[in-house]
Parts: C-alpha cells; sequence; structure tokens
C-alpha cells in the first residue's frame, strides 16, 4: 500500500495537503480530473472565439504546414483568380459589364497573347514562395503579398 506524504502537493497552482488513506487519495484524484477538466474546456472556449483564418490571410505558418498538393491547389487558384479578374477587367475596359462571367476564351487569349499578369505555372511561383518562407522572419507575410512580390521580381528582374 503506498503511504501519502503530509508535505502539502501543488496541483496546477492548486495545493492539495495530502492526507492518509483512501479518502485522501480519492481527493486527490478528484482534484486531478477537476483541474485537468477545467484546463481542456478554458482551452477549449479559448479556441472556440477566433475563427479560422481567411485564405487571403494565410502567411507562412499556413504555407510550411501544407503539403505539395496543398501548396499546388492554393497556388492553382490564385493564379485563375488573377487570370480571371483580369479579364474581367479587360472586358470592362472595352465596354463590356465587369458583373458578366468571362469565357474561358477570353483568359486562353490573354494566356496565347503572354499578357497574364501572373503567366507562371504554379510550380513555378511555390519554388518562390518556399525560399520566401525558408526565412523565419519572413513568416508574418501574407502568400498573397508574397506573390505579388515575386511575381513583380519574375517579371522585372
Amino acid at each position: 500500500m503506498l503511504r501519502a506524504s503530509r508535505r502539502p502537493l501543488a496541483l496546477a497552482g492548486v495545493v492539495v495537503k495530502m492526507s492518509r488513506g483512501r479518502k485522501g487519495w480519492a481527493c486527490l484524484m478528484v482534484g486531478a480530473v477537476v483541474t485537468a477538466f477545467s484546463a481542456s474546456v478554458i482551452a477549449g472556449v479559448a479556441g472556440a472565439r477566433q475563427e479560422p483564418r481567411h485564405p487571403v490571410l494565410w502567411a507562412g505558418t499556413e504555407w510550411k504546414s501544407f503539403g505539395s498538393r496543398e501548396k499546388q491547389a492554393y497556388l492553382s487558384g490564385f493564379v485563375a483568380g488573377a487570370a480571371a479578374e483580369q479579364a474581367l477587367a479587360k472586358a470592362a475596359a472595352t465596354g463590356g459589364t465587369k458583373d458578366s462571367a468571362v469565357p474561358s476564351g477570353a483568359i486562353a487569349k490573354l494566356r496565347e497573347g503572354k499578357q497574364l499578369h501572373f503567366p507562371y505555372a504554379p510550380s513555378v511561383y511555390a519554388v518562390q514562395v518556399d525560399d520566401y518562407y525558408w526565412w523565419t522572419d519572413h513568416l508574418g507575410t501574407p502568400i498573397t503579398d508574397v506573390m505579388l512580390s515575386i511575381n513583380r521580381q519574375m517579371l522585372h528582374p
């Protein structure tokens, strides 16, 4: 049988005085369960208050957590979205409405004419973004800002 010590025990900041016998161990176990439960509830409440960050605000921390497929998917969406927005802006500038759907043919024409603002394949951008976030002091910079900077550097070295 284990003997309880008469020295006080600190459990999660609460001092528990040990007593001999089953009653002392039972009190200790109840205290431990209550402390663990309270800590998990507090952590859950704190986590519930934070809403997930919008993808346009994702930065190096999220980028480093992505696998290669997630990186390619994110950048493919970025490049496709930029192309669609560019085609919409061009349609609006030439008398079309900005609210109209962009036919894929308009994007294909921009691509064939080497006029896309983001002309490179997502894999090319992925390598550059990986290199950027290799420096840990860059982790707070949003991926969108990194993409704009990298693209500008690649187009105008």
